[in-house]
């Protein structure tokens, strides 16, 4: 092969390699300090977590169980909290797409104080079509809380549910997120879906960073 030919195939080659790196590239997000607003974030017990109890890396998702890019992207959320033991993954429940969202973040919620949260948020993502008051609570049931309890969590914690969204609401404001998903993985604020991979990549990345400081 001519030299000439040769530097065309190899330039071809590099050039493809860098397109699939940049398929499973997350975007570059911002990096942010630990600020006052960072540490309300990563310090409110109340919202739900799950993964490393000391993590170096820890992954914030602001979600809505009526947004199509959520609900699309969460199964990577799982399988990362499953192939990779030194994460810790903490749910934002933002229902910002109507009073459906509004219910469905209030019933996982109470199913949090059973500890079901996890289930009821992965079948309320895996659910398609309308979500009504009757399907929420089918949902809840069927992925194992006890809907009796349900109930009456939702009516006797009810000010401190609403206190609960009020605080992942301020704390999305703060940060400038336009909607959801949004995500902050380590010191990195990345607003839209991550994949598997590029979720994956987003953690690499901010394992190399550190937490935010």
């Amino acid at each position: 092969m001519k030299p000439a030919h040769l530097s065309l195939v190899l330039a071809v080659v590099a050039g493809l390699a860098a397109y699939v790196w940049l398929q499973g590239a997350p975007p570059p997000g911002r990096k942010l300090g630990l600020t006052a607003v960072v540490a309300r974030v990563l310090d409110d017990p109340g919202s739900p977590a799950a993964g490393a109890a000391a993590p170096d890396v820890t992954v914030v998702v602001f979600t809505d169980y009526q947004c199509p890019i959520c609900k699309r992207t969460d199964p990577a959320i799982r399988r990362l909290l499953a192939t990779d033991p030194k994460v810790r993954v903490v749910w934002k429940d933002w229902p910002i797409r109507g009073p459906a969202s509004d219910l469905a973040a209030r019933m996982a919620l109470a199913a949090h104080r059973q500890g079901r949260y996890a289930q009821v948020h992965d079948a309320l993502m895996a659910a398609r079509g309308q979500l009504t008051p009757p399907r929420i609570a089918d949902i809840a049931h069927e992925a194992g809380a006890d809907p009796v309890r349900l109930a009456a969590d939702l009516r006797s914690d009810a000010r401190a549910i609403d206190a609960q969204l009020g605080r992942h609401r301020l704390q999305a404001f703060s940060l400038g997120l336009q909607g959801t998903p949004a995500y902050l993985v380590g010191p990195y604020l990345i607003e839209g879906g991550l994949d598997e991979r590029a979720l994956a990549t987003a953690v690499r990345r901010a394992r190399r960073s550190g937490p935010p400081r």
